[in-house]
C-alpha cells in the first residue's frame, strides 16, 4: 500500500484502500465511502465515547472488536465491517437494546430504524420489569427506562 499524503491516513476498509483525513474516525470514513454501520451514540457535535457499541468493527491483529465511532485509523490498518464476528456483535447489541426498551421504542426512532435495517425484529431476551416514569413535574415526564446510555442528551 503506497503511503498516504500529508494529513491523511491510508488503510484497508473491507478490502478497499481508503484515506482518512486527520481527525476522522473509522465510522466517519465508512459513512463517507458508502459503508453503513449502525450508530446510536455518535453525533457530529459531541465527543465520541463508543457507549452504545452498535458500530463495532473487526481490526486485524486485535483481539477485541473496536467501536468505529471513537477509533481513528492508522496507516496500514485492516478493518472488516462485514465479518461474521462484527455483524453478530452489532446485531446482538441492537437486540439487547431493543429488548431493554421494547415498550418505549417508537417506530421512528434511530434504534427502531437500525433494527429494521439489520433485520432485528424481536429480542430473545426476557423483558425486565420497568419502574413507572417520573411524572412529578407538570411539564416534564422522565422515563429513564428508555435510556440506552448514549450520552447524547
Amino acid at each position: 500500500m503506497p503511503p498516504a499524503g500529508p494529513g491523511t491516513t491510508r488503510f484497508q476498509l473491507d478490502g478497499r484502500t481508503v484515506d482518512a483525513v486527520d481527525g476522522e474516525s473509522i465510522l466517519d470514513v465508512a459513512s463517507r465511502t458508502g459503508v453503513a454501520l449502525p450508530h446510536l451514540c455518535h453525533h457530529a457535535d459531541l465527543r465520541p465515547d463508543g457507549n452504545c457499541r452498535a458500530c463495532v468493527v473487526e481490526i486485524e491483529g486485535e483481539r477485541a472488536l473496536a467501536p468505529s465511532c471513537c477509533r481513528s485509523p492508522t496507516d496500514g490498518m485492516v478493518v472488516h465491517t462485514g465479518s461474521v464476528r462484527a455483524v453478530r456483535a452489532r446485531e446482538l447489541v441492537l437486540e439487547l437494546l431493543r429488548g431493554e426498551s421494547a415498550a418505549t421504542v417508537s417506530g421512528d426512532s434511530e434504534l427502531a430504524a437500525w433494527c429494521e435495517r439489520l433485520g432485528v425484529d424481536r429480542s430473545r431476551f426476557a423483558a425486565r420489569s420497568r419502574p413507572a416514569a417520573d411524572q412529578s413535574h407538570p411539564a416534564i415526564h422522565v422515563d429513564l427506562d428508555a435510556c440506552i446510555q448514549c450520552t447524547r442528551c
